[in-house]
């Protein structure tokens, strides 16, 4: 099995102000999905593709890198999920 795509939210620097500014930037319009809605309100995932063939994951300081494989890594084993771990914004 490989991972096609990560579905994180409200985990450290992926939330929703972050899908905004991505969705700014890239001119796209918000899909709702079913389960981006909370009691009614939208709170969607941040979707990130992920490459076979990519090895390396390249970005500015602060840019994320890190949180994304900690995400990954929590998320495949569900172990060390901390209160910290989520987004202050959130």
């Amino acid at each position: 099995m490989h991972l096609q795509t990560v579905f994180i939210r409200f985990y450290k620097s992926f939330n929703f102000d972050y899908l905004l500014q991505v969705q700014k930037e890239n001119k796209k319009e918000n899909i709702r999905y079913p389960w981006d809605d909370i009691d009614g309100k939208f709170y969607p995932y941040v979707r990130i593709p992920i490459d076979p063939k990519v090895t390396t994951i390249v970005g500015a300081n602060e840019s994320g890198k890190t949180h994304l494989l900690s995400a990954i890594r929590k998320g495949i084993t569900g172990k060390e999920i901390q209160y910290e771990d989520f987004c202050r914004y959130s």
